[in-house]
């Protein structure tokens, strides 16, 4: 069975421009599309900013005709679920390919950047989870896809995450491995570069059709990142196992809040 990309909708800009980001990705990768909404158990003790103004089926009419529309070939399926938001995305998200979500909905401050709701998922979803930015990419062009990598424990899924991505979307891979010193330094950032091209020797060979940059960068890798996201389609970062379970790092953190692109956190096995 083909697993669907999954898109988590709420009315909100963001969440209809991610449901068409999604249908972008479903169509390159081949899959149906699944359009969730989650409606709560509750809703009269929620805060009234966060409630529901139109009927939820309205809403998945409503995205459903205009994804019809923009992408006619695509096959979608429309679900809501009476579920916290959370728990019904990390559940859609053990039967999909790929979630898709908006990184700050319809509730909470407009000057966030990254909703609590999306940093949960981003923080437990069994599949890869891809967070739109809330104002939508800059305005530079998206030559590259580009993957955050640690060269002494290297994410082996988002490796493979971004390799396909990129020859997806028939665009170099930039490799990005930060916080190994500054360039010049001597034999310590050299010895990190040799030992980044070690680590991508294998996939280079297993992936021959896609251009890598690597790229060893001095600086700390948050920055180094969201300064990498301003040319980039896709930023992709690894997830370990060995982080707390729930939490995100700060590396994940800065990029989430400060990335110029859309961001795919992969969880590793």
């Amino acid at each position: 069975m083909d697993l669907p990309v999954t898109v988590g909708v709420d009315g909100s800009d963001a969440s209809l421009a991610a449901a068409d980001w999604a249908a972008r990705e479903a169509l390159l990768r081949g899959r149906p599309l699944r359009v969730l909404h989650a409606l709560p158990l509750m809703p009269h003790l929620l805060p009234s900013w966060s409630r529901q103004t139109r009927p939820a089926g309205d809403l998945l009419h409503e995205v459903r005709h205009v994804l019809a529309v923009r992408h006619p070939q695509l096959l979608v399926r429309t679900d809501e679920v009476h579920d916290a938001v959370t728990s019904a995305l990390v559940a859609a998200g053990e039967d999909a390919e790929l979630l898709v979500l908006g990184a700050r909905g319809s509730g909470g401050f407009p000057e966030l950047r990254v909703g609590s709701t999306a940093l949960h998922i981003a923080a437990r979803a069994g599949s890869p989870t891809v967070l739109l930015p809330a104002n939508g990419p800059g305005a530079h062009p998206r030559e590259q896809v580009v993957v955050g990598l640690d060269a002494r424990r290297p994410a082996e899924a988002a490796l493979l995450f971004a390799f396909l991505a990129a020859q997806s979307y028939g665009l170099p891979l930039r490799v990005v491995h930060a916080g190994a010193g500054p360039v010049g330094a001597g034999e310590g950032h050299h010895g990190e570069s040799v030992l980044l091209a070690r680590i991508l020797e294998p996939w280079k060979a297993a992936h021959p059709q896609v251009e890598v940059i690597a790229d060893t960068e001095g600086t700390a890798p948050g920055p180094a990142l969201v300064e990498a996201s301003a040319k980039a389609r896709l930023l992709v970062l690894g997830r370990h196992p060995a982080d707390r379970v729930g939490l995100l790092g700060p590396v994940a953190h800065a990029v989430l809040h400060h990335a110029d692109c859309p961001v795919a956190v992969v969880p590793e096995a």
